[in-house]
């Protein structure tokens, strides 16, 4: 069985925007729920430092998380919510046991 790509990006809201952060990426799941290649795509915000948000996603393979970054919704997305973000990280993983 191939190994799918596991994706965790962490997101940090400048102060004082956290709500708004929140509010802006609960809007990719569902999209993201919908595209080729999608598995898993879940959001949660740290207990510890509420401005803190990671996305823990599974896709199928590289070229399906590359078409899910460079769908219209996500570039639309950043250009209208990037300037809300201190920092955004995007790790990857392959499973291996």
């Amino acid at each position: 069985m191939k190994s799918k790509l596991v994706v965790v990006a962490t997101i940090v809201a400048h102060e004082g925007k956290e709500d708004a952060v929140r509010d802006a990426l609960q809007t990719l799941v569902p999209l993201s729920k919908t595209e080729p290649g999608f598995v898993q795509y879940d959001l949660h915000q740290s207990n510890d430092r509420p401005g803190e948000f990671l996305f823990y996603e599974i896709w199928d393979d590289e070229k399906a998380l590359d078409v899910h970054n460079n769908t219209d919704a996500m570039k639309a997305f950043g250009a209208k919510h990037g300037h809300l973000f201190k920092s955004v990280v995007l790790e990857k993983y392959t499973r291996i046991s």
